[in-house]
């Protein structure tokens, strides 16, 4: 075979795979938002999405995986519209921007109860670890080269950290039923606090004593020299 026609067909075959799962994505949250995550059955989401449970299954294993892309992939689709800040306008500026893109996605829509649910149902300990290709983890690397942020920790793991704020704080901020303005600061607050442990002259904190008073705990940050 033509190795051009090969590549050719390879590629409209993961074109359609693609927009399978887009589609059945799409009617899963329809449906999650009508009838709420745990009331929902993945037989209903198959005929909504006009493919069988097997062809579902194959693109998600289950109601849970379909859950986490939901709420996840809302998360992913804010950063990618992010990083094209994080060059130009630093990783603070480019994360707040981020923090503003995700309360804009989740808010202003009736379906708190059911985005609750699908936490829940995703399950934190589901999502998988940010690999080195991750847009924040490049970013925080060559900040990390630039000596911007401290470099003791890896920027995989500080991209998790990251991550694991802006989600409980999405899970937070649906609780108290926050308006969009306020979730955008309530993440942003997140956000600065995990930015200010990863700064280059922020290495060593004064800890608790044995005692227990907080005289050193609440001193200024030791700062490197």
């Amino acid at each position: 075979m033509n190795a051009g026609l090969a590549s050719a067909r390879t590629g409209l075959r993961e074109r359609k795979r693609r927009e399978t799962r887009q589609l059945i994505l799409a009617e899963a949250i329809v449906v999650f938002r009508n009838r709420g995550v745990r009331a929902a059955h993945l037989a209903e989401i198959a005929r909504s999405s006009r493919v069988s449970q097997a062809t579902l299954f194959n693109y998600f294993p289950n109601k849970g995986a379909l859950a986490e892309a939901w709420v996840r992939g809302e998360i992913d689709q804010a950063l990618e519209r992010a990083a094209v800040e994080f060059d130009g306008r630093g990783l603070r500026a480019a994360m707040r921007t981020f923090c503003r893109q995700v309360s804009e996605i989740v808010s202003g829509k009736n379906d708190r109860n059911a985005r609750l649910e699908a936490w829940r149902e995703s399950g934190r300990a589901n999502s998988a670890l940010p690999v080195a290709a991750h847009p924040l983890v490049q970013a925080l690397r060559r900040w990390q080269e630039s000596e911007h942020v401290r470099g003791d920790i890896d920027a995989q793991t500080i991209t998790e950290m990251l991550l694991e704020s802006i989600e409980g704080g999405l899970i937070a901020g649906l609780r108290r039923e926050l308006l969009e303005a306020d979730l955008t600061k309530a993440l942003r607050t997140r956000v600065d606090l995990v930015l200010d442990g990863a700064r280059k002259r922020n290495e060593r904190v004064t800890a608790p004593t044995a005692g227990g008073s907080t005289s050193g705990w609440l001193k200024r940050p030791v700062q490197s020299r």
